[in-house]
């Protein structure tokens, strides 16, 4: 891989890793499911220079409802109270095994011993967060977060069926979806007066809401998209796990979040089964052409 590559997957790293410590930053002023749909409404100008993509309508409203707006409603309800910056970065990448377990169940696609046994070494993982629940992740947290995981899995299989699409502007138009319900649910459940604490916002929380929006959509999405385009995705996608080692160590250095003992231990556990479900096995060589007499 080049070295410009390189340098783009570090950065997407950088963007999707830090994502975490700025949404919790985001919701210190803001109730999550405001927070949802201010997040995606700050992208509709884009709408302006962004085409849309050549799929059905239907398929950028899935993304847009389980992606845009049902997996960032479960996050940030989480990070509200239940979970930390950091841990949330791990959990939300259960999305990977869900992912192909729902691909198993959906499209009958092949699982390798190897991702079922990576599976369980994930799964086990997380039974270490539930027995120690209560400190940096709550089961309640826990459970949001799960939740918001399995909505970005059940719309990976919307995407796995698209075919090749602009990854940018996919997003953005998907952005349609969130703003207008997640502002009926905020009225309903957080208060009746939205508008009223946008206004009272600080610099630092507006800083933040436009980090979520601008550095995980507009820089992550073109530049991941670019890289799928450019090399195979068992090259790209393993970099992934970069993500939620970026997530704890800048939750830690601006929100001084410090994981347990426990919370180190179900970390490992997970990032070693979410290793092992990249692990491709080698392609056996062509067979050698016999020579004619």
């Amino acid at each position: 891989m080049p070295l410009r590559d390189m340098v783009f997957i570090g950065l997407v790293v950088l963007a999707w890793g830090s994502n975490f410590t700025a949404m919790k930053l985001a919701l210190e002023e803001l109730p999550p499911f405001l927070f949802v749909g201010l997040r995606f409404a700050i992208l509709l100008p884009l709408l302006v220079v962004l085409k849309r993509p050549n799929v059905p309508w239907w398929k950028i409203i899935a993304v847009g409802a389980l992606i845009n707006m049902g997996q960032f409603a479960f996050l940030f309800a989480a990070l509200a109270a239940d979970a930390t910056a950091g841990l949330a970065s791990l959990l939300i990448q259960t999305q990977v095994p869900l992912t192909i377990l729902l691909s198993f169940l959906v499209f009958k696609e092949r699982i390798r011993p190897i991702q079922v046994a990576g599976l369980l070494v994930a799964v086990t993982g997380l039974g270490v967060f539930a027995l120690s629940a209560g400190g940096n992740v709550t089961l309640l947290g826990l459970g949001l977060i799960l939740m918001g995981a399995l909505c970005w899995a059940l719309g990976n299989l919307v995407l796995r069926r698209m075919g090749p699409v602009n990854t940018l502007a996919l997003f953005v138009w998907a952005s349609l979806v969130p703003p207008l319900p997640m502002l009926v649910l905020s009225v309903s459940v957080e208060g009746p007066a939205p508008f009223a604490t946008l206004a009272a916002m600080s610099v630092q929380g507006w800083l933040a809401v436009l980090y979520v929006a601008l550095a995980s959509t507009v820089l992550g999405y073109s530049l991941w998209g670019a890289l799928l385009t450019r090399h195979p995705a068992s090259t790209v996608t393993p970099y992934a796990l970069l993500i939620p080692v970026v997530g704890l160590g800048v939750s830690g250095v601006i929100l001084g979040e410090r994981p347990a003992a426990m919370d180190w231990l179900g970390t490992a556990v997970i990032l070693a089964g979410l290793a092992m479900m990249q692990i491709r096995p080698r392609r056996a060589p062509p067979p050698a052409r016999r020579a004619r007499l």
